[in-house]
This record gives C-alpha cells, structure tokens and sequence, in this order.
C-alpha cells in the first residue's frame, strides 16, 4: 500500500503546541494509506449508515448522517467496487444542506469537488476514516442521493468516546423547521439548542486548502467523531443589542495527537458540525467559523480544560423527524468519557465561581471519623481569604500523580483524560475575628473525603496519607469558591448573617458543608454569645457507619451559645449486617439513630418547618426526593437551597 499524506502545517503547530513526541509525529503519515485496505472495504460495504461531508459553493463545510440500508428500497446501500472506487445510493432529506451542496457547483471552476467521511458502528465502535473525491453524484426530489466516491485516504481510529447504541430503519418525514442554508445568520431556536445540549454523539468536518505546496500536503478535508457524556458541547450567545451571535465550544478529549481536525482549523477556520438525536430523529446541521484556544485562553472560557475549539455559528439547517433512524436500544457510554465541563459563565451562575489564590497545600494530619470518611487537615503555604463556610477548595494533585499520556487504558478508562484535580468542600471554618465581625484570612483548611471504590485521589489520600505527610509533598491549592452557606452578607461592614431557624438534609459525604457552617457558627456564637441566635435540624442519613461523623456534631452540644439549638435525627442503612456503627451502640440521646430510610413523615414532623430555611447536600437521590418531599408539604422554592457541585 502506497503512502499519500503528508502533515501540513496547521497539523505541525498544534501537534508541536501539544507536546506529541517526534517519533509519533514522523509516523503518521505511514498510518494514513492511500489505498483502502481490505478490511476497510469490508466495514464500509456493511454499514447501515456513513458521516459524510462535502463544500457548498462558498467553500463551507456541511456533514451529513447519510442512510445506507433500507427496508423499502433494496438499491439503497454501499458498494466498494475496487481500486480506490466506492458507490453510494443513500437516503436523506431534500432539505439536507449535504444534499443541497451537492447541487452547487465548487468555489472555483475546474476544482474538485471534496469529501470525507468516518463509517462507525454503533453496535462495537469500530471506526475507520475516507477521504478523497466525488466523481459523481445525484439528488432526486425526495432526497435520495448517489454519489461516485474516489478514495486516497484511509485511517483506522480508535473507539474511545463512542456511545453504543442500536438503530434500525425507519421512515420519516422530515420538517424543516429552521433554515440559513442560503443566508447568514447565528441565531438557532430553543429546539436546535436543546438537540445540542443531549448529544453524546457530534460529527465534524474541516478542510485543509494547500496554499502551500512547500510540504507536500494537499487540499483535502476531514470528518471526525466527537462524543462525550450527552452535553459535553456547551451552547452560549453574545448579544451585542444589534444581533445575538451563537457559540458552540467543543472541549479536545484526549485522542491519538494527530491533530488532524484541529490542525485544519489552524489554516482554514470553516467548519461543519451535525447533531444528531437518535431518540427523536431530530438533526441539527451547522456551519462556522472555528478557532483553536489552549492553555489559559482555554481556562479563561472553560475552567479546567486545556484545549478547546469554539464555533461562532454562521448557518444551520434544524430538521425535525428529519433522521431515517430509530434508536432500539438503550445507550452505552463511553467509559472513557470525562465529566461534562462547564464554561465559565456557567459556573458564574450556579454560584460556583472560583477565585485563583495561587499557593500550595501540604497534607498534616487527618483525623478517621468512620471506616471510609477521614478529614485531611492542609498546611497553606501562604495565609488565604476563605469563602464563607461551606464554600469549596480546589486542589491539584498532577505535581506527584501525572502519569502522562495514555492512548487506551482499559483497566481505567478514567486515567486518559484525567487533570488530578479535584474540587472538594472545605468541612472547617476559619478563626472569627471579635472586633471586625468577620472570617479571619487563614493557612490551614481541612477537607471531609469519602472513599470512593475507584477513586484515584480519594485512595491516595487515604491510603498514603502517613507517607504524604512524612515526606511533606505539597500539592497547588487552585482556588476556591462559595455558593452554598446558611452564612450571607446584607452589609459589607456587618458580621455574616444566620437564619433563625434552619433544616439541614445530608447525605454520605454530603455533610460536609454543614461541618464546616456548623463550625462557623461556633466561632462566631463564641465571639458573640448574645448575637448569635439559631436553631437547626439536622437530618442524616448514611450507610454502614458513616453515621459516626456525627459524632463532630454531637461532642460540641455543651459548647453551644444560649440562643443557639442543634437537634440531630440520623438514619442508619447497612449493606453489611454485621456492621453497627459506634454511634448507634452508644445510641446517646443527642443523638438517636433509626435503622431505616429517611421517609417522609419524617420531614414532615419537623417542628416549625414552615418557617426555616432549609440547605440540601448528598447523592442526586436523595435530594431530589427531598426537594419534592419538601415541595409537597408547601414549602417555597425560593427556601430550599440546594449543593450543585458541578465544577
């Protein structure tokens, strides 16, 4: 097999930018066949279904999700037919910008008309990419399309990101709902967005002109497979009063560093993108205008992501039932998909703002409050203004866990994206100064950590911690952030405010807020005895004998001020018969613990429910069954408040 490709210089900067070693860059090329091999040929012939993408007149890139099989029509189907030579007769919409392009003739006469495309297959995640010419094709009435396809690129991709799903055939008709195919425009409709905000599944397509030839590189174009958790393409809109420009951002998982897509944005930033919703047939077709942002330019849009590629969008074409697919199955995610990443006006909303403080933190003692939970006490090497209690801390591990590039990683699939950055509660509060009324800047924090079954960092902590605090590793404490505090400011110049009467519901580790409000409280009630005055409820419910971090609760009732009450009411399940928490054989008055469920009668009973702010922390479970519990005794939305970590 004859080697045809040659790396251009978009290619070169970001696999250069990126760290891709030399050897991996001086290989590619081998890994890109001129020829189609066999076994290509044989995936392609089988496929129900093709990615394909072509330019319109203006040069712009449109993908498609063009229907290979068909149960009515027995032309309908792919046919290698040798020497680099592939036949298509295809299903699609009319309103298909795909299929509309095909009708322009190309951006300048006597140019060939492009195309690439990437078979995949839902059912195993098998991937394999083409490229090359259109030699012919056609597009009747009703959509169907037959295209001559001239191959001279041929790659075997990964299956890392691709959502296992089952479709079969199925015959709908499609409704153009929203059409800039032939006008500029940037706006898409709620549906458009919504389609965008459940897709586990984008395809991309991009092009590469050779201005120049210097390289050997040549004008080609590319179509990829982008997948994530359903929402890992975030939509925002800049509105200037004139007009509202939309925005797609696509953060770059981890791959095989070809940089391929990204490389062509480098030197042509045009761009097609095709949502498809196999629930609905719904399928969302764009074009754009993309660019590359790395480093803190990244970290500036999307916290925590350390390359991106934004789309300003510039047409699409929003077709509902507009798919001759049905999704038959349920979907399986990747498990190498990372957490959906969340831009950083977005966390602004949620309350979850972070604020930089650039210092370090060195592990320096701990303290066991039940077989999985510990509290990890941080040395900062610097004295750092601190949320209101109950605000977050951000730390990164990467200084003494980066284990650096991993490909595939089937024993964990977690690792090859992974940052070592973890957002944690912080579960103390700082000093609180008498005479100013305030939260003391600090150079200690504490964190509450749960083991978790295959958590990298909780493991390491908890089963290192003698040997992190031995050789004193510091690690960079990030930032940190508030959101979630029973604690508010009506004044600057006022001491932090408290409501009168409050209900607080957790979870596991979900207790963690209130260790660090309750210490807060604490300290300002030691302060100001007589200015302090609350009364809380705390309900618990924990498995095994994770109840026992409420001893920390119920060993400071006798420091509690006049005016400020705490009742506790845990509820105690057990995976494990034999396991009984200490807490439950002490079964001390202060604090009684049942051997069930939370239910509902117990919300209900609460005293003076009516009347108190009420703070949700824990599993999504259990928090949505109290917010509706909550919901359905009465109480205003506007007085639950609800942990949404989410950064």
């Amino acid at each position: 097999m004859s080697q045809s490709h040659k790396s251009h210089r978009g290619e070169l900067v970001l696999q250069e930018r990126r760290n891709t070693p030399k050897e991996l860059i001086d290989a590619i090329p081998g890994y890109i066949r001129r020829d189609m091999p066999v076994q290509h040929a044989d995936f392609f012939a089988d496929l129900p279904y093709l990615p394909l993408a072509t330019l319109d007149r203006d040069g712009r890139p449109w993908v498609s999700l063009l229907v290979t099989a068909s149960s009515t029509d027995p032309n309908v189907g792919i046919n290698v037919r040798g020497g680099n030579v592939t036949d298509i007769i295809a299903e699609t919409t009319p309103n298909d910008p795909f299929a509309r392009a095909l009708g322009h003739r190309p951006a300048s006469a006597g140019e060939k008309r492009f195309f690439a495309g990437v078979g995949v297959d839902f059912n195993n995640r098998r991937r394999n990419k083409i490229a090359g010419t259109i030699e012919a094709a056609n597009v009747d009435e009703k959509g169907k399309v037959e295209l001559r396809l001239r191959s001279d690129q041929h790659l075997g991709n990964c299956p890392k990101y691709i959502t296992v799903r089952a479709l079969e055939y199925m015959k709908r008709a499609g409704e153009l709902v929203h059409d800039s195919f032939d006008t500029a425009t940037s706006i898409l409709p709620a549906d458009a967005k919504a389609v965008v905000g459940r897709a586990s599944t984008v395809f991309l397509a991009t092009k590469h002109v050779a201005g120049d030839t210097t390289l050997g590189a040549q004008t080609d174009m590319g179509v990829n497979h982008r997948g994530g958790a359903p929402g890992f393409t975030r939509v925002y809109e800049e509105n200037d009063g004139d007009q509202i420009t939309t925005y797609l951002v696509l953060p770059d998982h981890s791959g095989n560093r070809f940089y391929q897509s990204l490389g062509n944005i480098e030197t042509d930033p045009q761009v097609g993108l095709m949502f498809p919703d196999f629930t609905t047939g719904d399928v969302l077709y764009i074009t754009g205008e993309a660019k590359n942002l790395t480093g803190q330019d990244a970290e500036a849009l999307m916290p925590r992501v350390e390359l991106l590629t934004r789309i300003k969008v510039t047409g699409a074409v929003f077709v509902k039932h507009g798919l001759n697919l049905r999704l038959t199955s349920e979907e399986q995610l990747s498990p190498y998909n990372p957490p959906v990443k969340y831009l950083r006006h977005e966390l602004d909303q949620m309350g979850q703002t972070a604020v930089d403080v650039g210092t370090t933190a060195t592990l320096i003692s701990t303290k066991t409050l039940s077989d999985s939970i510990t509290t990890f006490n941080f040395q900062l090497s610097s004295p750092t203004d601190l949320p209101l209690p109950g605000g977050f801390g951000i730390f990164d591990f990467s200084r003494i866990l980066d284990l650096g590039y991993n490909h595939m990683y089937e024993a964990n699939p977690q690792l090859v994206n992974e940052d070592y950055v973890r957002t944690w509660t912080l579960s103390s509060a700082s000093d609180f100064d008498a005479q100013y009324s305030l939260f003391r800047a600090s150079d200690q924090v504490s964190v509450t950590v749960k083991r978790k079954k295959s958590g990298l960092i909780s493991n390491l902590l908890h089963d290192n911690a003698d040997t992190l605090i031995a050789q004193n590793l510091p690690v960079t404490f990030k930032g940190t952030g508030a959101g979630f505090s029973c604690f508010s400011h009506s004044d600057e110049s006022a001491q932090p405010h408290l409501p009168a009467q409050m209900l607080w519901i957790a979870g596991g580790a979900g207790i963690t807020p209130f260790m660090a409000m309750w210490d807060g409280i604490l300290k300002m009630a030691k302060a100001h005895p007589s200015k302090v005055k609350t009364d809380i409820v705390l309900m618990f419910a924990g498995r095994d004998d994770d109840v026992n971090v409420l001893a920390e609760f119920a060993a400071q009732q006798s420091e509690l001020a006049p005016n400020v009450t705490l009742r506790i009411h845990a509820f105690q399940s057990s995976q494990n018969a034999s396991s009984v928490p200490q807490l439950t054989q002490k079964n001390t008055p202060a604090v009684p613990v049942k051997q069930r469920r939370m239910e509902f009668g117990d919300i209900q009973s609460v005293s003076d429910l009516m009347a108190r702010e009420i703070f949700l922390c824990g599993p999504d479970a259990l928090m949505n069954w109290s917010e509706t519990s909550l919901t359905d005794l009465g109480i205003a939305q506007t007085r639950i408040h609800r942990e949404s970590f989410v950064f």
